[in-house]
């Protein structure tokens, strides 16, 4: 757009499970900055990624890229989004669903720091990545719950043999609400908010989002306010260089 390799991009999905569109307008170089990138998103999601409950987003967010380094960039975040959770799907105990089902606004100040020194982001075999995500939700930028979130990944890889790789990854991550009133801390985040895990990009043992706290009454999940996790593999070819 307007000869200045800025550009416009709309991305949508339509399933049984979700209905999705981001539209996207993108700033390189930002104020004649070769390391600055601006970008504007808007996004609507509607979708049933987590058994306990089915959630509608709508979100608007301006972030600013800075590459300080050829493995390390910074990007600085503010999302204002409305989050509300379908009554008639929401599988917890009666007692809860009024207090967990309300329509929430957030305002979310944030702080990402990325670091890659992988020799190939795709099929890494030695290296290291790293990223920490830091964020604030407050009244001041027009949230109505409080808190302080981060999540922390460190990620490595280690060639032992020409074939054989040794990939090992850890996440630790914590919301803490703050200025709440009644109730636990836990129900003082949204569920939509939560730590989720499980699922094949995250715990195999377990199915999608199906990992951690769980409603005493029905059994489904809940969701959590922290999380640990440690993976390591063995990563060898199976078959010829596609599948391994």
């Amino acid at each position: 757009l307007w000869g200045l390799a800025h550009s416009l991009s709309l991305r949508t999905r339509v399933s049984t499970l979700e209905r999705r569109a981001l539209l996207n307008y993108n700033w390189p170089r930002f104020r004649s900055q070769e390391r600055l990138n601006l970008s504007f998103t808007a996004l609507y999601d509607d979708s049933r990624d987590v058994r306990t409950f089915t959630s509608k987003r709508e979100e608007g967010s301006v972030q600013l890229s800075q590459r300080i380094s050829k493995a390390s960039t910074l990007f600085y975040r503010f999302t204002y989004r409305r989050v509300s959770v379908d009554n008639a799907t929401l599988k917890i105990s009666p007692f809860l669903i009024s207090q967990l089902s309300q329509p929430v606004r957030v305002g979310l100040l944030s702080f990402t720091w990325i670091q890659d020194r992988r020799d190939d982001p795709v099929d890494p075999h030695k290296g290291i990545f790293n990223t920490i995500d830091l964020g604030l939700a407050e009244r001041i930028f027009g949230s109505q719950p409080n808190f302080v979130r981060f999540l922390v990944r460190n990620a490595t890889y280690h060639p032992l043999t020409k074939k054989l790789v040794l990939a090992r990854s850890t996440q630790i991550g914590d919301i803490s609400a703050f200025h709440y009133t009644g109730g636990d801390a836990l129900n003082a985040i949204p569920l939509p908010e939560r730590f989720f895990g499980g699922g094949g990009t995250s715990h195999r043992g377990f199915p999608e989002n199906q990992a951690g706290p769980r409603d005493a009454a029905t059994g489904f999940p809940l969701g959590g306010t922290a999380l640990l996790f440690n993976q390591t593999e063995l990563r060898f070819p199976l078959v010829g260089d596609n599948m391994s």
